[in-house]
């Protein structure tokens, strides 16, 4: 898009960042936001969005694509005891934590088990994603930009549908970002 969606304020009339959002979106449960290389542009300006209280990590490998930031997150959800890992991309605007407690209230009922993906209101899969911790130790074979799509086909997934198209609507595009 050339600048950096994710620290950029869309309008005026919209101060927030997309990153600034995606971590209130959260509220409530413990984050680790994943950021580029301290050496890379738009480092300053995302560790600038995030308060005191707000853990990260440095993906070294990020231009390796997703999978590097994914098996940095795994590594970080396994070595600090968690029961999953709820993998929420930034640059979905409109994602709530109405959407992500009905997630977490649904990977609860399967006692931690199961995938479970939000799908938007016309059904395409989305995001958040929540995989349990028995899953993680299965992303180190992940590779380039694909993200976990391979685990998820092969383990499956919970699907559940979000009232809006907020699981689909990524930022990717100058036409999506002025439609916002």
């Amino acid at each position: 898009m050339g600048f950096d969606k994710l620290s950029t304020p869309p309008s005026l009339h919209a101060p927030d960042t997309l990153l600034r959002r995606a971590i209130t979106a959260a509220k409530g449960h413990d984050i680790l936001v994943a950021l580029p290389p301290d050496s890379h542009p738009y480092f300053n300006a995302r560790r600038a969005i995030l308060r005191p209280s707000d853990d990260f990590i440095c993906v070294e490998q990020a231009n390796e694509g997703l999978s590097a930031t994914l098996k940095s997150l795994a590594q970080a959800a396994i070595s600090g005891g968690y029961n999953g890992l709820i993998v929420m991309l930034a640059d979905l605007p409109f994602i709530t934590a109405a959407h992500l407690e009905t997630l977490v209230v649904l990977f609860e009922t399967f006692e931690g088990t199961q995938i479970v993906r939000a799908m938007s209101q016309s059904g395409r899969d989305g995001h958040p994603v929540i995989f349990p911790t028995s899953l993680l130790p299965k992303f180190e074979a992940l590779t380039g930009d694909h993200g976990a799509q391979d685990l998820i086909a092969k383990y499956g997934a919970k699907r559940v549908e979000m009232p809006s198209e907020a699981a689909t609507w990524d930022m990717n595009t100058l036409e999506d970002w002025r439609q916002m």
